[in-house]
């Protein structure tokens, strides 16, 4: 495992800072760090969006040097990595006047995303300073429990579908209209979802991977056809590229789904963008740690289960006297 930190104390004033943006930039344009994933942690003394001022509501804003990190974050590509604590974390300790800030950062690279799914950062309190003290953990794979039944609507695309469900209608009990017909209907679309559930581990399963094997396909007979022009070899390209195509929708359709952009139309091929959406909902909706009661952090699932379960069990067994003292 190897990836490249970068340790940032960033200068008060906005011209200072300049230095250290351009030393990232070079960084970031170096070979030495291509490819390679980087974490950038510390105090950068500027915050990047005005909603990371706790006054701004009353005085919107933006200023050079939010412009200047922002150019930083899109020449860099990087983006926040998923913590866990407050949004802000810095004070400035005044009784009148108080303000608050998000100074402190954890910036991760498009390669750190990719490889480090489980990654996340964690900011807490730490005593007599004014920032929150930030640290981060490279994070080990998350043991997910079987989920619920999800309808794909990318299988709505396969030819066996509809066939699968004409097959199932027909072969099981009838509906009549009677005081229990709501009921049987139930009854059947649950009886029908282990057969969708099997159709969708069948065809939609490494999906990506599908589609890559057919776009190298397409690529060898493009390659075929104009090695050696003829009807068969144009034939054979044809029908390459409609399998990759067809492969390539429904990866994007299942993609769009999962991501929840309903914002983003089907057929744009935005499989990346998806791709990238769905890590970064997994990594928003995972429990990578949580406090327990005696100040203990609990971070294997099976220590989270058992905290969780203690704390509902606690919270729904209080007497109403309980509650009131």
């Amino acid at each position: 495992m190897e990836f490249f930190v970068s340790f940032v104390y960033a200068y008060n004033l906005a011209e200072e800072r300049k230095e250290l943006w351009e030393d990232l930039k070079s960084h970031f344009d170096s070979p030495l760090f291509t490819n390679q994933p980087w974490v950038i942690v510390g105090d950068f003394n500027e915050i990047l969006d005005g909603a990371e001022h706790s006054t701004y509501d009353d005085n919107p804003f933006v200023t050079s040097g939010m412009r200047d990190i922002q150019d930083v974050i899109r020449h860099c590509s990087l983006t926040d990595m998923h913590s866990h604590g407050p949004l802000f974390t810095w004070e400035n300790k005044r009784d009148e006047g108080l303000i608050c800030k998000k100074l402190d950062r954890i910036l991760v690279n498009e390669d750190w995303s990719r490889r480090f799914l489980d990654a996340y950062g964690v900011f807490e309190a730490g005593g007599c300073s004014d920032h929150l003290r930030c640290r981060f953990s490279v994070g080990n794979q998350v043991c997910k429990p079987r989920g619920p039944f999800k309808f794909t609507n990318a299988i709505m695309s396969c030819p066996e579908f509809l066939s699968t469900v004409q097959a199932f209608w027909d072969t099981s009990e009838s509906l009549y209209h009677s005081t229990s017909a709501m009921f049987c209907f139930v009854k059947k679309l649950k009886a029908l979802k282990p057969l969708l559930r099997s159709l969708s581990r069948q065809k939609l399963s490494k999906l990506s991977e599908q589609v890559e094997v057919s776009h190298k396909d397409l690529c060898q007979k493009q390659l075929a056809t104009l090695s050696n022009p003829s009807s068969a070899a144009e034939e054979a390209e044809d029908q390459a590229f409609q399998r990759w195509d067809h492969m390539s929708d429904l990866e994007e359709c299942f993609l769009k789904q999962q991501s929840k952009l309903h914002w983003l139309l089907v057929g744009d091929k935005n499989n990346k963008f998806f791709h990238k959406a769905v890590k970064a909902r997994q990594a928003l909706n995972a429990i990578r740690e949580i406090l327990c009661q005696d100040g203990s952090i609990a971070k294997t699932q099976p220590e989270i289960k058992a905290e969780a379960v203690r704390f509902f069990e606690e919270f729904l067994t209080l007497s109403q006297m309980t509650m009131r003292g």
